[in-house]
């Protein structure tokens, strides 16, 4: 097979090379009856992995967060196809995962009416071995019903190829939602926005996959630059700035080789019981707002007015930790029976997530640790552009900076109630190693519960790496991976358009 580039960046991430090596050596993988066709054009989109530097699960609380990509990569190559058929086929599939699902454009219909999410949710998820299609495929029916688009005039073949690790923290599934999107952008002509595709891509996940994910990790991976770290505020998806990381200081990430997920039991239940305390708050300030109305002159009252206009939004990171300590934290109950809830206050406002109510829900540690952390993150912000501003305090200002990201990994344990021995131990590790090995910082990344530790370190750290992953081995007896590097976001890098064509037979004399 014959690959000829048309369109797209000579420079590519080692995926991309890697596939359009098995395209030129006409491999079984991706050409058979529902993967690629011999012929036609492929369009080809990259959407790179992320490190959470600090803001975490936060980000559906309104959190301000501060993320930067890595030099991971998920690769979308996508066909148009003759008929109404959508193929998946993925190069990565592990763990007895099925490498290839297709289905009909007509499976999203009944009777010619669009099925509801909760049924195109069931419909991928009936096997566990092929569930992961729904990152990809999932992503035609939400442009369907999200109405992006009527009707797809034909079917397309997507083939993913990931280096990202599955459950590592990284973003794996947002990357893979968005190289799709994209790819599909182009295919179809769509001419969606950056942030329509990052908000299209945490429907996919929400709705679709059932992960119930805040916004955070799209919007890093489709708006990324190589060059920058993104301040991104979570309400629902605002980029404040792109900040230069300063001289001679580096962001790097562990992979722990614990797995995590948003879909785990312990982080939708983080979630929920932050949402419960949420529905408390403006349960109780609409209330109190209501009586100092009737019962006080001018001025009286301006506190609780305040912090109803805060949460108005449903945003728990609007309040302030002032607000928070004063105001709001004796109103909430330590932990919360799902039923007693329900009946006092229905469901919360949270569409990825149900009250369950068997169960008790912890209450007022996960509200805190929201607003505490926004407030780190603007700290640690500040913290970091002082180094370039005053560089004779460098040391001064990334001791603070370090001392956050302590702060906040400590804080998704005690409050949070994520993270791992595991993670707790590397984060130890290199705190021990500290400043004199050129470490001022370690944190667990996203959400929690295993996954990825960042860490924020100065200088030549090449010889602390190496200690720390050797202490872990040690410790834990598992091989730590070390990911560092920028790449460029998913609209950064653009797409790849190649065209296939069968090489003609030699001739013979």
């Amino acid at each position: 097979m014959k690959v000829e580039q048309l369109h797209g960046p000579k420079v590519k991430p080692f995926q991309v090379s890697e596939l359009e090596y098995l395209l030129q050596d006409d491999s079984p993988e991706l050409f058979f009856s529902f993967g690629l066709q011999k012929g036609g054009q492929v369009i080809v989109t990259c959407a790179p992995a992320r490190l959470d530097i600090m803001g975490g699960i936060a980000d559906y609380c309104g959190a301000n967060v501060f993320e930067m990509t890595l030099n991971r990569t998920a690769v979308a190559a996508c066909q148009a196809r003759e008929d109404k058929n959508l193929c998946a086929v993925t190069l990565n599939a592990e763990g007895g995962l099925k490498p290839n699902f297709h289905l009909s454009l007509d499976n999203f219909y009944t009777d010619s009416t669009l099925k509801t999410y909760p049924e195109i949710r069931e419909f991928f998820n009936k096997e566990p071995r092929t569930a992961w299609a729904g990152y990809i495929l999932g992503a035609f029916y939400v442009l369907l019903r999200e109405g992006k688009i009527d009707r797809f005039p034909h079917g397309g073949t997507i083939v993913i190829n990931s280096n990202i690790p599955m459950g590592g923290g990284m973003a794996s599934s947002a990357a893979i939602e968005v190289a799709t999107l994209i790819a599909l952008n182009q295919l179809y002509n769509l001419e969606l926005g950056m942030m329509e595709i990052a908000r299209l891509a945490q429907i996919v996940e929400n709705q679709i996959v059932g992960a119930p994910c805040g916004i955070m990790d799209q919007v890093t991976s489709v708006a990324g630059r190589s060059t920058k770290i993104l301040s991104i505020l979570c309400q629902p998806d605002e980029i404040l700035e792109f900040v230069s990381c300063p001289s001679n200081v580096s962001f790097v990430g562990i992979y722990t080789k614990v797995r995590r997920s948003t879909a785990s039991t312990a982080y939708i239940d983080t979630r929920i019981g932050t949402f419960m305390g949420l529905t408390i708050l403006k349960a109780a300030f609409a209330s109190e707002g209501d009586t100092i109305e009737k019962q006080s002159g001018d001025g009286a009252g301006d506190a609780p007015r305040n912090i109803a206009a805060a949460l108005a939004d449903n945003y728990l990171c609007n309040l302030s930790v002032q607000e928070f300590h004063e105001q709001c934290e004796p109103l909430l109950p330590e932990q919360m029976h799902g039923e007693e809830f329900l009946k006092r206050y229905g469901e919360t406002v949270d569409t990825a997530t149900q009250v369950a109510p068997e169960k008790f829900y912890v209450v007022k540690d996960r509200v805190a640790h929201a607003v505490y952390e926004n407030a780190r993150v603007q700290q640690f912000i500040t913290a970091l552009k002082n180094v370039d501003n005053d560089p004779e305090n460098t040391s001064g200002y990334l001791g603070e900076a370090g001392n956050l990201m302590y702060a906040s990994n400590a804080s998704y344990r005690d409050l949070a109630g994520l993270g791992s021995s595991e993670v707790d131990g590397l984060v130890n590790i290199a705190r021990k190693i500290g400043k004199q090995g050129g470490i001022y910082g370690a944190k667990i990344t996203g959400g929690g519960g295993g996954g990825t530790v960042a860490l924020l370190c100065h200088g030549n750290v090449e010889s602390s790496l190496t200690q720390i992953l050797a202490a872990y081995k040690l410790a834990w007896g598992i091989d730590a991976e070390l990911i560092r590097g920028n790449a460029a976001g998913a609209f950064e890098f653009g797409h790849i358009l190649w065209e296939l064509k069968e090489l003609e037979p030699p001739t013979h004399f």
